[in-house]
Parts: C-alpha cells; structure tokens; sequence
C-alpha cells in the first residue's frame, strides 16, 4: 500500500501570524530612535529643531 500525501499546507495556522505586528512596532521604534538621534545632532549643531517646531505650531 502506497502512502499518499493528502495534507494541504493551506490547512495549517499561520505560526507567524503576529510577526508583521512585531515589525512594525520594530520600525516604529527605530523609526523614533532615528527621529530622536537627529534632533539631538542638529541641536548639538546649534540647531534648536525643538524650539523651532514650537515657535512654529504656537505652543
């Protein structure tokens, strides 16, 4: 008797379901670090971003 492959991998649960929620809060997070980073260099350079954005929204 000869053994016959009926499993369908479409049947399976996806095991990496939450693997696109964790990239993206992956991104967001480097995403903010980069943001962060940069101000800090800019105002390190004598460039106050923070103040600017403020001045600028009326805050």
């Amino acid at each position: 008797m000869e053994a016959t492959n009926t499993h369908d991998p479409q049947d399976e649960p996806a095991r990496d379901a939450g693997a696109t929620t964790v990239e993206y809060l992956g991104w967001a997070a480097m995403s903010t670090v980069a943001i962060v980073a940069i101000g800090a260099a800019l105002q390190v350079l004598g460039l106050d971003l923070i103040d600017y954005v403020r001045t600028q929204l009326g805050i």
